[in-house]
């Protein structure tokens, strides 16, 4: 690129210009007494000497003004906004150099503003008990926390070290999946003792250069503390439920061992007996509940014609279904997603929901088909929507906490999950995606 051209130096140029154009012109107009002659010349010279002068001044402040701008500008480049500008020059410089401070001035506030944020975050990041390491793409440590130092085993700053020569510290199965760069829970033995850490792995790119993020978890604690509410909250509801059948059985069994020692209203006998009955049959009914739910067979997937499978399930529920899809088959397990469906629709029942207003609708989205009951019942909680998949959870004064949790599992060993939400006219939504 061609170096522009000097402001003054151009001006400068033009004048002697014009002063030489001056000059030829005088000497063809000036008179020709020789006095007059000497002090004319000696006077134009001098005139056009101040007037040069006056333009090499009037110039000085312009060109300090564009210099100031100049090295303000590279410092920008160097990350340096602490550079304001006074404008002791023209009034007509007032516009540029405010501008030149202001951005000044906003970019100062947002360095301030990144670098508290970044130190929020530092801190947040060297607090948090999950450990962080960050390598670029020579396997070199740039960036981690106190927590990876820990699960590394190391005391000193692990930045600028070969990620690949301190992993070896790591539990041997984590070891063998950060090398492999596995995502997912790990299970480690150690001591007789059961360890779960969850590694997350992701590559990406950061000023242009490939980076690699590991985020290591150990949800041992978390685990632990979530099978043992979960058990406890087993142990409750069986008990209440054992409690609800057996005392009155007790009861009813004190009952019939006086009549027959008595020989007194015998007549009373068979309904004692069938009430005995009713209830061993419900404690039946609700272990086998939770039996079904532990010993759920893996899905035996077959391609299976779609519109058939719908028809027999509004035939068996009696729920209308809107139907939108091309695919003539779904690899799944049909009496299992049978299963599903009718859970689902009862579950809509019960809700409170017209059974008119129970609707099943079946649509098809690139390769996934989708299945989704809805109702226009009371909907759930927001705290309702966060526990309602949990095993063991109710809502429902009589219910076990199985069927949606149930279903849940068969969806997911379908490669789904199931979702809840409430609409926004009113009433429950459950969804779930199979492949195609």
């Amino acid at each position: 690129m061609d170096k522009p051209n000097s402001l003054t130096k151009n001006l400068v140029q033009k004048l002697l210009l014009v002063i030489a154009m001056q000059l030829i012109l005088m000497s063809v107009l000036i008179p020709s007494d020789t006095y007059l002659n000497n002090w004319f010349w000696v006077i134009l010279f001098s005139t056009n000497v101040l007037i040069i002068w006056v333009v090499i001044k009037a110039l000085t402040p312009i060109k300090n003004v564009v210099q100031a701008l100049d090295i303000g500008v590279d410092s920008f480049h160097d990350k340096d906004f602490s550079i304001t500008i006074d404008n002791h020059a023209y009034s007509e410089f007032t516009m540029i150099i405010d501008t030149y401070n202001k951005l000044a001035k906003i970019m100062r506030d947002e360095r301030m503003a990144i670098y508290q944020r970044e130190l929020l975050l530092d801190t947040v990041i060297q607090t948090t008990p999950v450990a962080l390491i960050l390598t670029n793409n020579n396997d070199q440590i740039v960036y981690s926390n106190l927590a990876a130092k820990t699960l590394l085993n190391q005391k000193k700053k692990l930045d600028g070290m070969k990620f690949s020569d301190i992993y070896q510290h790591m539990p041997t199965a984590l070891m063998e999946a950060t090398t492999n760069k596995l995502d997912g829970l790990i299970t480690e033995k150690l001591n007789d003792e059961t360890i779960v850490y969850h590694l997350n792995y992701q590559p990406f790119t950061l000023n242009k250069q490939r980076h690699h993020l590991y985020l290591y978890k150990n949800l041992t604690t978390d685990i632990s503390r979530k099978e043992s509410d979960i058990w406890k909250q087993v142990i409750r509801l069986i008990s209440h439920e054992l409690n609800n059948s057996l005392a009155p059985i007790s009861s009813l069994t004190h009952s019939a061992k006086k009549i027959i020692a008595s020989n007194e209203n015998q007549h009373m006998l068979p309904d004692i007996l069938n009430t005995i009955s009713r209830r061993s049959a419900h404690l039946h009914k609700f272990i086998e509940q939770y039996a079904h739910f532990a010993r759920l067979p893996k899905p035996d997937k077959t391609k299976v014609k779609i519109r058939p499978f719908i028809q027999t399930v509004t035939q068996l529920c009696a729920v209308e279904a809107s139907t939108r899809f091309e695919a003539e088959t779904v690899l799944c397990d049909a009496a299992q997603i049978e299963q599903v469906l009718i859970n689902l629709i009862k579950n809509a029942e019960e809700s409170g929901s017209d059974k008119q207003q129970i609707a099943l609708n079946v649509y098809q989205s690139t390769n996934q088909i989708t299945f989704e009951v809805t109702d226009q019942g009371k909907g759930l909680t927001e705290q309702q929507l966060l526990q309602a998949l949990l095993p063991f959870y109710t809502t429902k004064s009589k219910g076990t906490g199985v069927g949606l949790a149930l279903c849940n599992e068969i969806v997911i060993a379908h490669g789904g999950r199931l979702k809840l939400e409430n609409q926004v006219e009113g009433g429950l939504k459950v969804s779930f995606s199979l492949s195609l």
